[in-house]
């Protein structure tokens, strides 16, 4: 049978219209990415290790997600995360600690802590518990921040100390302390064994003068014509003072003329 114009003209019409849509097909196809292939995701793991080894760990949280984004069913990613984000907080906090900023690095291992503690806890569950994880690292860095707080607070009031009695109590308190965490201040012991030295000699120093104002105040007392006062300053005296001591004042007092 013979097609008449007008049907030609529809199958010319249809032609098109199937030749339309398959071309809208190709560049609805054409505009998506090509997926990743296998290569790609090792190339981003070998970044990743590579960051690890520089200790890059901003760059290396960035590979981390770029290969969840491409292998979503990984087992070993969060893993990684969570090891990466440990050594993150912990490269800072030995930065501000290197600053001085011991309150600083203390509160930011404690944030992570409280951060990532539970996150972390859920797959410690899964894993060798001779293992130490990320959590575990980081959260014992906060505690030897909290102690070397601790030690420098012991040692401040030390050195603030005037008095020999109070250097020395400071001093055997800053010892107890160093010898409880000596693997951590092994030198620390001995700095508070020469405070208490000092302070054992600042005493004696500080009974001379004692004593020698005692002295002072019982001649002046005796000048005046206080016989009870000046005996009673002389007792306290020879109380107080050491033998030495002792002998000397006697003999200073015996070389100087006799009060009016």
């Amino acid at each position: 049978m013979k097609s008449t114009p007008v049907q030609h003209v529809v199958r010319h019409a249809l032609f098109l219209a199937v030749l339309a849509g398959i071309a809208l097909t190709c560049f609805a196809s054409c505009s998506k990415a090509a997926p990743e292939t296998p290569m790609e995701r090792s190339r981003v793991l070998l970044r990743l290790f590579g960051n690890l080894d520089r200790q890059d760990n901003d760059e290396a949280l960035k590979n981390i997600e770029t290969y969840r984004n491409l292998d979503p069913t990984n087992l070993f990613l969060s893993d990684f995360e969570h090891i990466v984000r440990a050594n993150n907080v912990i490269a800072s906090a030995r930065t501000q600690l290197d600053a001085g900023d011991y309150a600083g690095a203390s509160a930011e291992l404690d944030a992570y802590c409280l951060k990532y503690g539970q996150e972390n806890n859920e797959s410690e569950d899964k894993k060798d518990k001779d293992l130490k994880s990320p959590r575990e690292f980081v959260s014992e860095a906060k505690g030897n921040v909290d102690l070397l707080i601790e030690a420098q607070r012991l040692n401040r009031k030390m050195l603030a100390a005037e008095f020999s009695d109070d250097i020395r109590a400071a001093a055997h308190e800053l010892e107890t302390f160093s010898k409880d965490h000596a693997g951590l201040f092994p030198k620390l012991a001995r700095h508070a064994a020469t405070k208490i030295r000092e302070a054992d000699a600042l005493e004696v120093v500080e009974k001379a003068d004692a004593c020698a104002a005692l002295l002072q105040d019982a001649m002046d007392a005796s000048a005046a014509g206080k016989a009870n006062e000046a005996a009673v300053l002389t007792a306290i005296m020879e109380l107080n003072a050491d033998a030495a001591q002792t002998a000397g004042f006697e003999a200073w007092l015996s070389r100087r003329p006799a009060n009016p």
